[in-house]
């Protein structure tokens, strides 16, 4: 890939939140650097307003530019590039060879030197590396997605210690930040001394830079050279005196370099601590084998392929967004096309279905504009970091080489493992509309015009770059999350014992099992969510009572061996009802935030889903129904969820999972709020109900694959209990552990299936 010439810009030097040259530029952990001052406002101000509390920085942090958005930004309107504090991604140098040639032994270097090195070279042409595997996100990075079992920690209410960097958002911490007020943090960082040098170059180039010593002893004098050990500028009779001193604290200049420990050191830490290090070198020596040895040029190649592939999703995302404008604008015209009939009829549907519509693609649209706002904030971080890296190369000393390439080696993990997770959470989405079967046959009594069907497909972007290998980056320090598991070979059926038609005389609708669960005694009881009831039948499969609820419900859970929940999502509220014998009695009742569907109860706290809140999500409530914990999106901003339904824990709600219809997977979740994986394949389909056994396996119901898998604790597939040669859109699941059975009801249908796994 051919490189443009290298070219300094004056915006290199100017701080992101004020637009003005650095003054003691301090840079973060993701490689931006701000102005002291600037950086010091920045945590101050949001430390005032509550921006570092946790919950609101996910909620600030999840839909936000990377483009600065700092308080009083003069930069406010200017554009990405300029707001970034180094070059252009694709502006390299041409290897820079010369930069100390001209250097006298005192580490000065003459004014045309650094004149040479502020105007454009040639461009060089980068060595091609091959490409491994690597991921990251959020402050601690930690990963995303699939089928093995590293845990990576999930965004919840708490306190931070911390804050999202201005430009980039990741969220940005070291120890040394929770031992101290936030007004001090912005003096923990180090100083970025390749951005002091660079603004001192420049100032040198354009006249304005005056004589260092001359101008400490107040009067001003032409500069001549430069010290880049003292980093003062001189004129020509303060270099000559300065050149025939002895140097102060030589012994502390970091002249050597440590591949053992990669590290830069003294001469004294040399000696102390580095006296069996069979691989010490110079400083100087370190950084022509980083330059000839093509180090430099695997992280540029490395860096150009991230934006690369982050340009092509960032045209994906934005491709599929207009795609979908122009399907709902498409949808609505066929809707016109069809009241032009019905006019009367259709005024009121064409209401609903425009309502419908709105919310789906608003839904819809969100995600999408995260994953484009996520992509420019990669884009921004790796422009950035590719830029300060060729700073570093063309104007920075030997030990500044060094120090930043194993810094931005450390950020490509980081970029790695994010365009991996943002690419393997993706989905192309698009919108169809389903008729309703009585639209041709009885327009009077037509109540709606069909339902948004949203249909999700995998994206057909390029995999994403894995370079870490070629890169020297560790695997063993590397935190990945689980994959989707591999297929594998299906079992046979379980053993069908029975089956039973759960329709009552009274029932004037056709039954939907949305909840089942066996009570202690090994009886069974269902809740029909279209005749708004709970019914309960023997272990024999006999009707005993049907109990009539206000609303329709959606799940149960047992709470004790007499008392049952019921979640009733159009009402907000969760119903307890006692089981006294052969009799259902309404008890008190548990109201709710939002609509909750999904329950289960343990060890004195509810758990619950919901996909009609903003965002999704689930919750975990005391037994009078305060608010306990509240998980809705990953550490990087996304939700978790798209339309969770059901959820099931173990007893102690150590290890809590959640299914999800639109996403087809099941995410395992730690009460702390920590994913531990996501269960994911091909052949399950919408995940619909979910059970445990008593070693931890769960059951899982693939509504649209008609099948029911069976999931390891750890989260691997151990077969494919139940196929569509015996069952109909399974809906709900529940397991009996004396007789280890299996119950499974089916959407389309009144008849409920029973298993043995015996």
């Amino acid at each position: 890939m051919s490189r443009s010439p290298y070219q300094f810009k004056d915006n290199y030097i100017k701080c992101p939140l004020c637009s003005k040259t650095f003054t003691g530029p301090r840079i973060l952990p993701c490689l931006h650097s701000f102005c002291l001052t600037c950086l010091e406002t920045y945590v101050k101000e949001g430390s005032k307003d509550g921006r570092y509390d946790k919950s609101t920085v996910d909620k600030k942090t999840k839909n936000s530019s990377p483009v600065n958005q700092s308080t009083g930004s003069k930069s406010a309107n200017t554009s990405p590039t300029d707001q970034n504090n180094l070059p252009d991604a694709k502006s390299r140098p041409s290897g820079s060879k010369t930069a100390n040639t001209n250097s006298s032994p005192t580490g000065q270097s003459n004014i045309a030197d650094g004149k040479s090195r502020l105007s454009p070279t040639k461009a060089k042409s980068p060595t091609k590396s091959k490409s491994p595997t690597r991921q990251v996100p959020k402050t601690s990075r930690d990963p995303i997605d699939g089928a093995s079992s590293k845990s990576g920690n999930v965004q919840f209410q708490g306190t931070s210690k911390g804050f999202p960097c201005p430009c980039c958002k990741k969220f940005t911490t070291t120890p040394q930040l929770p031992k101290t007020s936030p007004d001090k943090w912005a003096e923990l960082f180090p100083e970025n001394n390749l951005l002091a040098d660079l603004v001192d170059l420049h100032s040198m180039k354009v006249g304005t830079k005056v004589c260092d010593p001359c101008k400490r002893n107040k009067s001003t004098s032409q500069v001549h050279s430069y010290c880049k050990s003292c980093r003062d500028a001189m004129c020509e009779p303060c270099a000559k005196t300065h050149k025939g001193l002895r140097s102060v604290d030589n012994q502390r200049l970091k002249e050597h370099y440590c591949y053992v420990h990669s590290t830069l050191c003294c001469s004294q830490c040399l000696t102390e601590n580095h006296r069996k290090c069979d691989r010490v070198v110079t400083v100087a020596e370190a950084a022509l084998k980083s330059k000839t040895s093509g180090n430099i040029s695997s992280l540029e190649n490395a860096l150009d392929k991230y934006k690369s592939h982050m340009d092509i999703v960032h045209k994906d995302r934005s491709n599929l967004l207009k795609k979908l404008d122009n399907k709902k604008s498409k949808l609505m015209g066929e809707f016109v096309n069809v009241k032009k009939h019905i006019i009367s009829q259709l005024e009121k549907m064409e209401k609903d279905l425009n309502t419908i519509l709105d919310s789906t693609h608003r839904q819809e649209t969100k995600k999408i504009k995260q994953d484009i706002t996520k992509c420019k904030e990669i884009q921004s971080a790796v422009t950035n970091t590719n830029e300060i890296l060729s700073v570093a190369d063309n104007h920075g000393s030997n030990s500044q080489i060094i120090e930043m390439t194993e810094k931005v080696r450390g950020e490509c993990e980081y970029y790695e493992e994010s365009i991996s997770i943002l690419c393997s959470r993706m989905r192309t989405v698009d919108y169809d509309i389903a008729l309703d079967n009585s639209l041709q046959q009885v327009m009077k009594r037509l109540n709606q015009f069909g339902r948004i069907d949203v249909n999700t497909t995998a994206t057909k972007l390029p995999p994403a770059p894995k370079l870490a290998a070629t890169l020297g980056l560790q695997s063993s320090t590397t935190k990945t999350k689980a994959v989707k598991p591999e297929f594998t070979l299906s079992g046979k059926n379980a053993n069908e014992i029975g089956e039973f038609c759960a329709r009552f005389e009274e029932d004037t609708q056709d039954c939907w099992f949305t909840g089942a669960k066996f009570l202690s005694d090994g009886r069974i009881l269902l809740a029909d969510r279209t005749n708004r009831k709970l019914k309960l039948f023997t272990s024999n499969f006999m009707p005993i009572r049907e109990f009539p609820l206000s609303s329709k419900p959606w799940d149960i859970a047992l709470v004790t061996d007499k008392e049952v929940a019921v979640s009733l999502p159009a009402e907000c509220r969760i119903q307890l009802i006692s089981v006294d014998g052969d009799y259902l009695t309404q008890t008190r009742s548990i109201p709710t935030d939002e609509p909750c569907f999904g329950i289960c109860y343990t060890d004195g706290k509810f758990l619950t889903v919901t996909y009609d809140g903003d965002p999704p999500n689930l919750k975990i409530l005391s037994p009078t129904g305060q608010e306990l914990t509240y998980v809705c999106v990953d550490d990087d901003g996304f939700t978790l969820f798209s339309k969770p339904l059901y959820v099931t824990c173990t007893p102690k709600a150590e290890q809590i999972w959640v299914s999800d219809d639109r996403l087809g997977c099941i995410v395992n979740l730690k009460e702390t709020g920590e994913l531990n994986f996501n269960y994911s394949a091909i052949d399950l389909g919408s995940a619909g109900g979910i059970t445990l056994d008593q070693e931890g396996n769960k059951y899982v119901c693939g509504t649209t694959s008609n099948s029911v898998h069976v999931i390891s604790p750890c989260g691997k597939r151990v077969k494919v209990l139940v196929t569509g040669e015996s069952i109909s859109y399974p809906r709900a699941v529940a397991y009996e552990p004396r007789e280890k059975k299996l119950l499974v009801t089916q959407g389309d249908k009144d008849i409920v299936k029973v298993f043995s796994l015996a």
